[in-house]
């Protein structure tokens, strides 16, 4: 699956369990793909990438930023990674 087409699968099976995301736009090279909003003010990072891609070495530098800030940005391979990894997300407890 293309990371085009997973990013759009992902993006409609998150509104379906009622979670909103918004595409990363601000000229900065090595943005995660999307922000997903979830309950009690989180988000979450993701980068979308195909079964065999790769993080450019500037997406490994910013998103070691975002690390270092207290964001991890997770890369998604699969919608089935993708769905278990926003259960998880949505079943975790709120500090």
């Amino acid at each position: 699956m293309s990371e085009s087409s997973l990013e759009r699968s992902a993006r409609l099976h998150a509104a379906k369990r009622k979670v909103r995301s918004a595409k990363l736009q601000g000229g900065i090279v090595g943005e995660p793909d999307r922000v997903f909003f979830l309950p009690a003010e989180r988000c979450w990072l993701v980068e979308f990438k195909s079964a065999t891609g790769r993080r450019s070495p500037r997406q490994e530098i910013v998103h070691e930023e975002y690390l270092h800030l207290g964001h991890k940005v997770d890369t998604i391979r699969s919608m089935p990674q993708f769905k278990k990894a926003l259960d998880m997300k949505l079943q975790a407890p709120v500090d």
